[in-house]
C-alpha cells in the first residue's frame, strides 16, 4: 500500500469482506434443494463429505497456486472458484453437477480459508487490531443469520434463489478484496520465503496431551457440524414438517447462540477457568443431542440452541488446554496443529456423514442418527474429563488466547471464533460443511 490512509481504507474492505463472504443464502436449504432433486439419503451426504474432503485435503492440490498469489490474490481467486461452484447448480442437478460443484467449492475454500485474518492482521496490529476483529467476528455471524433466514424465504419461491444470492455475495466480496494502490494478486518473493520457512523441517511426533485435546475438537466439531448441515435439516423440514421459512429461523438459532457463547465463553474463560467452560460446552453439546433424539418443535428448537451454544465454547474451551500444552513447541509444529484441527474435522465428519447416510438409506431415523452421534460425543467428553481430571490447578494461562501462526503468503492463522457458530467458514456450493 502507497500510503498509511489507503492502507486504512482497504483495512475496512477487508472487514467488510470477512462479513459479505459469510453470507450464506444457501446454506440452511442444501439438504432440502438436494432431496428434493432426488437424491436420496447416501447420496446427499456423500455430496456433503466430499466437500468435507476436499476442503481437508485440498491444500495440496491448491498449494502451487497459492505460492504465486498474495494474500489478497488468494481471497478474491477463491471466491472466483465458489462462485463458479454455485453457478453449476443452476444447470438441471444430476450427480455430475452435483460432484463438480463440490470439488470447486472445497478447492475455494482452500485458498480462503483463514487468509482473510491472515491479511487483516498484516494491515492492522495492537489494539486496532483487536477492536476490529471483535466487530467483524460479530458481523459474520449476524450475516450468516440473516442471510440464512431469507435464502430460506427465496428458497419458496424459487428453489434456485438462494444459489443465486450466493453467488452475488462471492462476486461482492471479491470486489472487496480486490488490493488497491500498488498492491497486486501476484506473491511477493520474501512474503513466499517466510512461508517457506514457516513450514520447513520435518514434523516432530506431537506429546500426548496435544494429540488428544486436538482429537477432541476435531470430533466435538465433526459431530455438531454433521447435526447441523444434515440431521437437523432432515428433522426440521421432513420430520416436524416446517414452512421453509420457520425451518430456516429455527436453525438459525445455531448461529445466533454461537455468537452469544463465543462472546460469553472469553469472559468466563477470564473470570472463571477452562475446566469450568469445558463442563458447560460438554453439557450443552450432549444435552442438545439427546433433546433431538424424541423430535417435536420445542425440543428440536431447545436443542439447536444448545448445540450453537456448545459451537461457540468449542474452539476456546480445546485452546484453553491445548495452548498450553503446546508451549514448548516452536511456531512451525503450532502452526501445524492448528491447521490439522480443520483437516482432521473435515475428515471424521465426512465418515459421520457417509455412516449417517448409510444408517438412513437402510430404513433408520434421523432421531436414531442423532442418538449415535450423542453416544460418540459422551465416550469423547469421557476421554477428556480424564485429561481435565489429572491436569494441575488452573492459573491464568488458562484464559489465554489462542497461538497465531506466522503469517505469510501461502499459510494463514485459523479464522476462530467466527467459524465456530457460522456452521462452517467458507460454506460450500451444495454443503454447509465447514471447513
Amino acid at each position: 500500500m502507497s500510503t498509511t490512509a489507503e492502507q486504512g481504507r482497504y483495512a475496512t474492505r477487508v472487514q467488510a469482506y470477512r462479513i459479505v463472504s459469510r453470507a450464506y443464502f444457501h446454506l440452511p436449504i442444501v439438504v432440502v434443494f438436494l432431496t428434493q432433486q432426488g437424491f436420496g439419503p447416501l447420496a446427499t451426504a456423500a455430496l456433503l463429505a466430499l466437500y468435507g474432503v476436499t476442503a481437508a485435503l485440498g491444500d495440496h492440490v491448491v498449494a502451487p497456486l497459492r505460492r504465486r498469489l498474495s494474500l489478497a490474490g488468494c481471497l478474491v481467486v477463491g471466491e472466483a472458484v465458489k462462485l463458479v461452484g454455485l453457478l453449476v447448480l443452476l444447470a438441471p442437478v444430476s450427480a455430475g453437477t452435483a460432484v463438480v460443484s463440490q470439488l470447486l467449492s472445497g478447492l475455494g475454500f482452500c485458498l480462503t480459508a483463514g487468509t482473510d485474518a491472515a491479511l487483516a492482521s498484516t494491515l492492522l496490529s495492537g489494539e486496532r487490531f483487536r477492536a476490529r476483529e471483535a466487530r467483524t467476528q460479530a458481523g459474520m455471524f449476524l450475516i450468516s443469520f440473516a442471510a440464512g433466514v431469507l435464502g430460506a424465504v427465496a428458497y419458496a419461491q424459487y428453489d434456485r434463489a438462494p444459489f443465486l444470492l450466493s453467488a452475488l455475495g462471492c462476486a461482492v466480496a471479491a470486489l472487496l478484496a480486490l488490493p488497491g494502490g500498488r498492491g497486486g494478486l501476484r506473491s511477493k518473493a520474501a512474503a513466499q520465503g517466510a512461508g517457506a520457512a514457516a513450514t520447513a523441517g520435518p514434523a516432530r511426533v506431537l506429546p500426548w496431551q496435544v494429540r488428544l485435546w486436538a482429537s477432541y475438537y476435531s470430533v466435538s466439531r465433526a459431530v455438531l457440524l454433521t447435526a447441523y448441515t444434515f440431521l437437523l435439516p432432515l428433522l426440521l423440514f421432513f420430520g416436524a414438517r416446517l414452512s421453509v421459512t420457520l425451518f430456516g429461523a429455527v436453525l438459525g438459532l445455531y448461529t445466533l447462540c454461537g455468537l452469544l457463547s463465543v462472546r460469553l465463553s472469553l469472559v468466563w474463560q477470564r473470570r472463571y477457568s477452562a475446566t469450568t467452560l469445558f463442563w458447560l460446552s460438554s453439557g450443552a453439546m450432549v444435552l442438545g443431542l439427546l433433546l433431538l433424539v424424541p423430535g417435536g418443535l420445542a425440543a428440536t428448537a431447545c436443542g439447536t440452541a444448545l448445540l450453537g451454544l456448545a459451537g461457540g465454547t468449542v474452539r476456546p474451551t480445546t485452546m484453553g488446554f491445548l495452548g498450553p500444552a503446546m508451549a514448548g513447541l516452536p511456531d512451525a509444529e503450532r502452526q501445524r496443529v492448528t491447521r490439522g484441527l480443520e483437516r482432521r474435522q473435515g475428515l471424521v465428519q465426512a465418515v459421520l456423514l457417509i455412516g449417517s447416510g448409510l444408517w438412513l438409506g437402510s430404513g433408520g431415523s434421523a432421531s436414531t442418527a442423532v442418538a449415535g452421534c450423542a453416544l460418540l460425543v459422551v465416550a469423547g467428553q469421557a476421554v477428556a474429563a480424564r485429561l481435565v481430571a489429572r491436569r494441575p490447578q488452573e492459573g491464568t494461562e488458562d484464559g489465554g488466547a489462542e497461538p497465531r501462526p506466522p503469517v505469510s503468503a501461502g499459510v494463514a492463522s485459523a479464522d476462530a471464533a467466527a467459524e465456530a457458530g457460522a456452521g462452517s467458514g467458507s460454506a460450500p456450493a451444495a454443503s454447509g460443511v465447514r471447513g
